[in-house]
């Protein structure tokens, strides 16, 4: 299932448990080299150190938020969580990023993007465009497979136009009668 990133702020935790709230997400750690979340930071009255909980760990997103087993899936942010502290010093996130595509014309910036939930993998970019562009078309939305390159300051996509490699001369329509094979019939 596809669901915003919206609606994993501030998202509840739930422990199967106890039966009852651990905490409520804050921040995505995604990875830019995958476009992938990693994990959540995780905040709460109980929670008193900075901790993550990894998506790996979470059992099921529902109504009720995100469940997980216990406690125990909850992870302080230490040291010790060597990879995460690489992904989270890369300090992405894809919101604000500016979308060019392959061409050099600017797209847009994203907005949103929709995460799909098994696997906590971006599966697309909602990009918002200036305000002239945005009466003329409406609101894009890039798919993953669209994406060539995550920059520091942009995101770079395959344009949508297609480049004509043969003249339209050169093209042979098969169910088109020429004028030699009209005679000889």
């Amino acid at each position: 299932m596809l669901m915003l990133n919206s609606s994993f702020v501030n998202m509840p935790v739930m422990s199967l448990q106890i039966g009852n709230q651990l905490g409520s997400t804050s921040d995505p750690i995604i990875d830019p080299r995958k476009l992938q979340i990693l994990a959540f930071k995780v905040e709460g009255p109980r929670i008193f150190e900075d901790s993550v909980l990894h998506t790996t760990d979470i059992r099921e997103v529902g109504p009720l938020g995100l469940i997980v087993n216990s406690a125990d899936d909850i992870m302080t942010l230490d040291q010790d969580l060597v990879r995460l502290n690489e992904v989270i010093n890369l300090k992405f996130n894809p919101i604000g990023k500016i979308v060019i595509d392959d061409s050099g014309k600017k797209l847009g910036k994203v907005s949103e993007y929709s995460i799909e939930t098994e696997s906590f993998i971006i599966k697309k970019l909602h990009v918002s465009q200036s305000i002239m562009k945005n009466i003329s078309n409406s609101a894009l939305i890039i798919d993953r497979s669209q994406i060539k390159e995550i920059t520091d300051k942009s995101i770079i996509v395959r344009s949508a136009s297609v480049k004509e490699s043969t003249g339209l001369s050169q093209i042979l329509n098969p169910f088109r009668k020429t004028a030699s094979s009209l005679g000889s019939e």
